[in-house]
């Protein structure tokens, strides 16, 4: 997969399509390529790449999860003077990291930290020089959309590929269409300065891929109002409201129907069946995205299987058909999810058997108590001191 960090450089131009993005910038769609990363080149300056890196990608080259948002926070808080792999290798959080709850607690110990280190409430606000960067292999999938609207569509498809901590979704509420964030959950609560970046960061991709000033309506946040605002509001362009129930970015409708420059719908077929088989060999179907799901409800409570089955947009009969397609069953994956955050919380052995019942989502201790017994053979209290 070519890399965005890497400006330098580029593959040789096959049968693509080149076209003129936000600011004048040059970006190359290339229709055969394998990877999924934008080429975006000043000016539109030619250079040559090694043959190497135009190899197909096999499944054990993927990235690892949550790749192009490290890369995006990389490249944002090195502006500020932070070194985003240091401090996650302090956070003993590794780069090929494949637990999405880990991934997640790294990255909000991180912002809490550049915070503290910074002393700038706002730092999430903080921009990489090339937002697509985020996007990771979705980037050329969206530059080859037709409209805006499209685009969103393909995020919102794709987004166990985008990030497989971030759940996003879509709702049509008469002239507007609301975006709505969600940040999986992990042993604290994600800051402000996370949610910001994302939401930023998607909205100056949004803006990129159109050429546009794309503006939401409004946008709300599930914080506290800062002391200082302004600098929200002027990152944002739009009004900013905060104490909400939830993150949402509402846009005028109207603004999907933005056509996108680069769209190329030879391209997007392309790129579309790529990031189809990729969920494939990362297993991203139905049971994959059940399981992030339940990671993110189990702490409010015991899980329904018709809850998870209205946030996949499905029927629940559907879903208990694709479960069962795929050889399984919505009990055994929250069971199964329930002892996998079950050995962590006891290897760590920071929290008490009883904060970890409910963690889980369990209403009653005595429910773990037996869970563990049937799990591992022991109580959740000689597993904590055998830890």
């Amino acid at each position: 997969m070519l890399d965005l960090t890497d400006l330098n450089t580029r593959p040789s131009r096959t049968a693509g399509t080149q076209a003129r993005g936000a600011a004048g910038r040059s970006v190359e769609l290339d229709a055969r390529s394998d990877s999924a990363s934008p080429i975006i080149l000043n000016d539109g300056a030619t250079r040559s790449r090694s043959s190497q890196a135009q190899t197909q990608q096999q499944p054990s080259q993927m990235p690892a999860l949550g790749a192009s948002w490290r890369h995006a926070m990389i490249q944002a808080l090195g502006t500020r003077g932070i070194n985003v792999d240091e401090l996650l290798t302090r956070l003993n959080v590794s780069p090929d990291e494949q637990d999405p709850r880990v991934l997640s607690d790294g990255y909000n110990q991180l912002w809490s930290l550049a915070v503290t280190q910074t002393g700038d409430p706002a730092i999430g606000l903080t921009v990489p020089a090339h937002p697509l960067v985020a996007l990771g292999m979705l980037a050329h999938l969206v530059l080859a959309a037709r409209t805006l609207g499209d685009a969103m569509r393909y995020l919102l498809r794709f987004s166990p590929l985008l990030s497989p901590t971030l759940h996003l979704e879509m709702q049509s509420t008469g002239a507007t269409q609301c975006l709505t964030l969600s940040i999986l959950g992990g042993m604290q609560p994600s800051p402000l300065q996370r949610v910001d970046f994302v939401a930023n960061v998607l909205l100056h991709a949004l803006r990129w891929i159109t050429a546009r000033d794309v503006r939401p309506v409004r946008i709300e946040y599930p914080f506290a109002q800062p002391a200082d605002p302004a600098p929200w509001q002027k990152a944002m362009g739009c009004e900013v409201r905060f104490d909400a129930d939830e993150f949402r970015m509402v846009f005028n409708k109207a603004d999907f129907d933005i056509e996108i420059p680069t769209a190329n719908a030879d391209v997007a077929e392309l790129c579309e069946r790529n990031a189809s088989q990729v969920m494939q060999q990362r297993g991203a179907n139905v049971q994959m995205r059940v399981r992030q799901l339940l990671l993110q409800e189990l702490a409010k409570g015991d899980p329904r299987r018709d809850m998870i089955a209205s946030q996949l947009c499905m029927s629940e009969r559907t879903l208990q058909r694709r479960l069962l397609e795929e050889n399984t069953s919505f009990v055994k994956l929250v069971d199964e999810t329930r002892r996998e955050l079950a050995q962590r919380f006891l290897a760590k052995g920071d929290i008490s058997p009883t904060e970890m019942s409910f963690a889980l989502g369990f209403a009653d201790p005595s429910n773990f108590y037996r869970a563990c017994k049937r799990w591992f053979g022991h109580s959740p209290a000689q597993l904590r001191c055998a830890s």
